[in-house]
C-alpha cells in the first residue's frame, strides 16, 4: 500500500483535526521539498510559505470533517523551493480514527496544466475574434437562390482548397462535412433558414487530403425575399480542433482520476477490513493462555463480569469453581518444567471435556483454574466439580503418574452487589480444601443477608 501511494502522481495525504500530517506520499513530499517521513506530525505551515493558503487548508479540512461528507475542493499550493503556485482538484473524505477522532483523507489531482490549456484556448478564441474582425476567418457567403458559396482565402486554406478557388456549389460544402455529422449540420442550417435566421454548430469536416478537423461554423440569414424566403446567408468558420483535443484530454484525465480514486477507496476499504480482522485476532490472543489454549485470567474476569450482569437481569444464580492442581511445585521440582507444562496441558484438556457446553473454564494463573457455571445451583455445581475431580484422579500422565485437584465452590446470587464475592468465597473454599487434605471439593455456604 505504501508503494501504491508513493507511486501515485496525485498527492495523497491524511491529516488530523489540527491539520497535522498523519500520512503523506512522495508527490506531496516533492511539492514541499521534503520526505514522506518528515511530513508526519507537521502541518502545511512547516513547508508552505503562503500563510493564506495554509490557513485556508485548515479551515477547509475542519469544515469537511464536521460536515461528514466527501467534498471536491479547488485549491492552490505553493512549491516550497520554486515558489510556483500549482492548482489542484482535491477529493476530501472525512474519516474517524480508532478512538473516534477526526481525520481526513485528501487526494489532490494537479490541474495546473489543464488550467493553462484552458487559458490557451481562451486566448485562441480571442485571437479568432480578432482574426474575424480583420477578415482572417474562413468567411463564406451563400447565394441560396443560385446555390453558390463564395469564400475567402482563409476558408480555402482551412479545408485544403487552392487559395484561388473562391467559389463552390453548396454541394461541395456538404461533401466536406463528416459523414457522421452531415445530417445534423444540414438540419441546423434548414432550421436557421426557416426560423431564427441564426446558425451555430460545432462539427467535423474533411479536408481535401482526407484529414478531419473540428470547426465552429456560424452564420445568419442576411437577406430575405418579399415573401420571407431566405435569399442569402453569410458567416464564418473557425478551426477548433485544438480546443476539442484539449477537452477530450481533460475528459480522459477526469475519468482516469475517478477510476484511480475508486481503486484507492477500494484499497483503503480492504486495508480497513484487514486491520479490523487483525484487531479481532489480537483481542482473542490477549485473552488466550498460550500454554493450555484455555482462556486466560483477563478472559475469566470478563466472563465473571458478564455473568454477574446476566444474573442481575434474569435472577438466575451462577456458580464459581476455583481449582488448583495438588503438589504441582513438587512435580516441577522432581520432573522439570517441561513435565509441569505437560501436566497443565493434560489438566486443561480434562477440564474442557468435563464441563458442560454452557460452562466456562480458564487458566487463572500457574496451576490454578477457574470455572464459571451459568444458571446453576449448588447441587448442580457440586456434580460438575466432583466430575472434574474424579476425571483428574482417573487420568494419570505417563511421566508424573496420578494427579489430584482441590476445588472451592461458591454461589453468586442476585442479592450480591459485588461481582467478586463469589470468586473470593470459592477461593476461600479452595484454601480450605488444600489445608484439609487436598483432592476434595469444599462448598462455601451462601452469605446470609
Amino acid at each position: 500500500l505504501r508503494t501504491v501511494i508513493d507511486e501515485s502522481p496525485d498527492i495523497i495525504l491524511m491529516k488530523d483535526w489540527n491539520g497535522r500530517f498523519l500520512l503523506g506520499n512522495m508527490a506531496l513530499a516533492t511539492l514541499y521539498g521534503t520526505t514522506p517521513d518528515q511530513l508526519v506530525g507537521k502541518d502545511d505551515g512547516h513547508f508552505n510559505p503562503n500563510r493564506e493558503q495554509v490557513d485556508f487548508y485548515l479551515r477547509n479540512v475542519q469544515s469537511v470533517m464536521l460536515g461528514g461528507e466527501t467534498q471536491l475542493v479547488q485549491e492552490s499550493s505553493t512549491n516550497a523551493e520554486t515558489g510556483e503556485i500549482r492548482h489542484f482538484h482535491s477529493i476530501k473524505k472525512p474519516l474517524r480514527g480508532p478512538d473516534g477522532e477526526h481525520r481526513i483523507l485528501v487526494i489532490a489531482h494537479d490541474v495546473t496544466d489543464l488550467q493553462r490549456a484552458h487559458k490557451v484556448i481562451e486566448e485562441r478564441e480571442r485571437s479568432y475574434a480578432y482574426a474575424m474582425a480583420a477578415a482572417g476567418e474562413g468567411i463564406w457567403d451563400w447565394d441560396i437562390e443560385r446555390g453558390l458559396v463564395t469564400h475567402n482565402a482563409s476558408w480555402c486554406a482551412l479545408l485544403g482548397f487552392p487559395l484561388s478557388d473562391l467559389r463552390h456549389p453548396i454541394e461541395v460544402f456538404a461533401s466536406q462535412l463528416h459523414e457522421d455529422d452531415r445530417e445534423a449540420v444540414l438540419a441546423a442550417i434548414d432550421a436557421a433558414k426557416a426560423e431564427s435566421g441564426r446558425y451555430r454548430h460545432e462539427h467535423r469536416m474533411r479536408r481535401t487530403d482526407g484529414s478531419v478537423i473540428w470547426v465552429l461554423d456560424r452564420g445568419e440569414v442576411v437577406e430575405r425575399g418579399a415573401d420571407g424566403r431566405p435569399m442569402r446567408m453569410a458567416g464564418c468558420v473557425t478551426d477548433i480542433t485544438a480546443r476539442k483535443r484539449d477537452e477530450q484530454a481533460l475528459h480522459k484525465a477526469t475519468e482516469a482520476l475517478a477510476e484511480m480514486n475508486a481503486r484507492l477507496e477500494q484499497k483503503v476499504a480492504e486495508r480497513t477490513q484487514e486491520l479490523a480482522r487483525a484487531n479481532v485476532e489480537l483481542r482473542l490472543l490477549a485473552r488466550r493462555d498460550a500454554l493450555t489454549g484455555l482462556p486466560n485470567r483477563l478472559a475469566g474476569n470478563e466472563r465473571l463480569a458478564d455473568e454477574f450482569v446476566r444474573m442481575k437481569r434474569s435472577g438466575n444464580p451462577y456458580a464459581v469453581l476455583m481449582m488448583d492442581l495438588d503438589h504441582f511445585k513438587s512435580i516441577n521440582d522432581s520432573h522439570g518444567h517441561a513435565a509441569g507444562d505437560a501436566v497443565l496441558r493434560h489438566a486443561a484438556d480434562i477440564l474442557k471435556q468435563s464441563i458442560r457446553e454452557s460452562d466456562f473454564v480458564a487458566r487463572f494463573g500457574g496451576e490454578e483454574f477457574l470455572a464459571v457455571l451459568p444458571a446453576t445451583d449448588l447441587d448442580g455445581a457440586r456434580r460438575v466439580g466432583e466430575k472434574i475431580r474424579f476425571a483428574i484422579q482417573a487420568s494419570p500422565t505417563p511421566v508424573v503418574g496420578s494427579l489430584s485437584i482441590s476445588l472451592g465452590l461458591a454461589l453468586a446470587t442476585p442479592d450480591h452487589d459485588d461481582v467478586d464475592v463469589a470468586m473470593r468465597r470459592a477461593d476461600r473454599g479452595l484454601y480450605q480444601a488444600k489445608h484439609s487434605g487436598r483432592n476434595r471439593l469444599v462448598t462455601m455456604p451462601p452469605i446470609p443477608f
